[in-house]
């Protein structure tokens, strides 16, 4: 399978069958067993849907543009909190004034000072040109994370999740957040970064091995994409993202990741990128790697085969996120799609669903 993609950066990784591991069982048999469990011809269907569906999405994202990410303020969010489920189908959104602007920016501030004078102590990651810092509890984090505007906005945000496995009452409790170690990422101008590559959290093999999160994917799994429901936590709740456990792993769900800007940030400078859109790239995520592409025509859905011979799971590693390249699922056309976030400036935030696609700008 030819597939130009001669705009990825050099130093993302790409993934490809000679990736696979034959003497790796484990993955081979969980494969099977997941064909055997909802048959060959539910996969096909699904997949044939899903690829089709992706083209039309395709052509959205690439003509919207970043406009494709909801912005809402924070204020209009608190007033009507419905608002914030019309942001469903691109599984993401800015929510902008969420801590007053110039109250941000003196945080930033404060945090640069905590950093110069702890500078000895305080470590990050890359180690020879610092972006991200293995900092989780400052003073200024703490006040962020307690800050009473943002704990609302979370309550929110998890409200819009629907367990259909409990009472009303019960779904309610579910929404109230839970502090989160937070990290920090400072990336100065001109700093070259490329280690956030196009990633899912929330664990890789699990997805597929853990049987509550399959179940999760279940509609998607039995031929009916169009069914999933990404909002739906019943299953979810109970999955184990863990289950491989690695310094990416979460033990627990996070229904919704954040940043809160302190500085202001344009797209291209070291910011945010998205696939803002949530259901059909989930689909063909779970669904990719159940089939082997053609020697021709790849771009037809219906000219690749159910793989029932490999282990191949196409940028899975059980220790690290789900992982993605043009090579290893060409139908989400990344190049297209992935996308810089708008413009955020200091007290801004942006929001993405736990499966939604994301990297550090290149």
């Amino acid at each position: 399978m030819e597939i130009n993609h001669s705009t990825w950066p050099a130093g993302w990784p790409s993934f490809t069958p000679k990736d696979n591991d034959p003497a790796d069982t484990f993955q081979r048999d969980l494969k099977a067993n997941i064909i055997n469990e909802y048959g060959a011809d539910s996969l096909r269907a699904a997949w044939i849907k899903t690829c089709n569906t992706l083209n039309k999405v395709t052509s959205r994202l690439e003509s919207q543009g970043n406009s494709s990410v909801p912005i809402f303020q924070a204020d209009e969010v608190f007033s009507s909190p419905k608002i914030l489920e019309t942001m469903g189908e691109a599984g993401c959104c800015i929510i902008r004034g969420v801590i007053p602007r110039s109250e941000a920016s003196q945080y930033f501030e404060e945090l640069k000072t905590f950093l110069e004078d702890n500078k000895k102590v305080v470590t990050g990651w890359p180690a020879e040109s610092v972006a991200i810092y293995h900092l989780y509890s400052s003073p200024v984090q703490l006040k962020i994370k307690t800050n009473p505007r943002h704990l609302q906005l979370q309550r929110l945000l998890n409200s819009t999740w629907t367990d259909s496995s409990c009472s009303p009452e019960q779904q309610s409790t579910q929404s109230e957040p839970v502090l989160y170690p937070d990290g920090l990422r400072i990336r100065h101008p001109g700093q070259e970064f490329l280690g956030l590559g196009p990633h899912i959290h929330g664990g890789s093999l699990s997805r597929w091995a853990d049987s509550e999160y399959r179940k999760t994917y279940r509609e998607i799994f039995s031929g009916h994409p169009e069914r999933y429901d990404p909002y739906d936590m019943a299953h979810r709740k109970n999955a184990n993202p863990a289950m491989f456990p690695g310094g990416a792993q979460c033990s627990v769900m996070r229904a919704f990741q954040g940043w809160t800007a302190l500085t202001p940030c344009k797209p291209g400078e070291g910011g945010l990128m998205l696939v803002p859109e949530i259901k059909s790239v989930t689909a063909y995520m779970i669904l990719r790697p159940f089939f082997k592409a053609p020697e021709d025509g790849w771009t037809n859905p219906g000219n690749w085969e159910v793989d029932e011979e490999t282990g191949w799971f196409p940028g899975t590693y059980r220790w690290d996120s789900q992982l993605l390249s043009p090579a290893s699922h060409p139908h989400l056309y990344l190049e297209k799609t992935l996308m810089s976030v708008p413009d955020m400036y200091p007290g801004d935030t942006i929001w993405w669903h736990a499966d939604v696609r994301l990297s550090g700008t290149r």
